[in-house]
């Protein structure tokens, strides 16, 4: 029997529902639900994003597509496009009419859009050190400041066809630097990295490790 089969998982169920005190902590591997049908398209379309609050110096829009574009294509094995659009507001996002329009009858193409913020700023911490514990008097305060980037990404693919919403998705991530001139760029390809892991698992219906507790008599 697979690790990662139902019957695996509901014969473990069983085993805890019989009772007992001890327990044992085991990983198992469960298959993930994929929101769409990928085979049934071609080709991905970046239709630029909706850019908010973005202080990090950085084009947003121009970076996430030369990160994803590439990924789209290897890992989803899609010819990947370009097709920048005027996006006025969220409220396009959920306008079928709008994305058809865009490519009469096209089929086999998913636009790839959304909203996209990326945030930096300076946290201070004040430190409270003793050189000598027994030293009331011997306390040292100091300042340490870190540099703290945030990437939000609100992610849409939309069929081109019908302009129906096959994925919708929020990604938020942050990460904490204590060099003191991180570079916004290089923060920007860790956050990606991990929007990346998060999109790509459930689309290719990736495994994924969960803990559980099996109890023992």
């Amino acid at each position: 029997m697979k690790r990662n089969s139902p019957a695996f998982v509901l014969a473990l169920t069983v085993l805890a529902a019989c009772g007992g005190s001890d327990y044992r902590k085991i990983r198992v591997e469960l298959p993930s639900y994929s929101p769409l049908h990928i085979e049934q398209f071609e080709q991905a379309v970046f239709s630029g994003f909706l850019v908010g609050q973005e202080n990090a110096g950085l084009d947003l829009d121009k970076e996430i597509v030369g990160y994803f574009g590439p990924e789209f294509e290897k890992k989803l094995h899609l010819k990947v496009s370009s097709q920048p659009v005027a996006l006025e507001s969220e409220d396009l996002f959920r306008k079928p009419e709008f994305w058809k329009a865009l490519s009469p009858g096209s089929s086999g193409a998913l636009y790839v859009t959304g909203k996209a913020e990326m945030t930096k700023e300076t946290r201070k911490t004040i430190l409270d050190s003793k050189t000598d514990p027994n030293d009331q008097m011997g306390r040292q305060r100091g300042i340490a400041e870190r540099t703290v980037f945030s990437l939000s990404l609100h992610l849409y693919l939309i069929r081109a066809d019908s302009g129906e919403v096959l994925l919708d998705r929020d990604f938020k991530e942050t990460k904490a630097y204590s060099s003191a001139k991180p570079r916004a760029d290089f923060a920007f390809y860790e956050l990606a990295q991990r929007v990346k892991t998060k999109l790509f698992r459930p689309i290719l219906s990736e495994e994924r490790m969960q803990e559980r507790y099996l109890l023992l008599k």
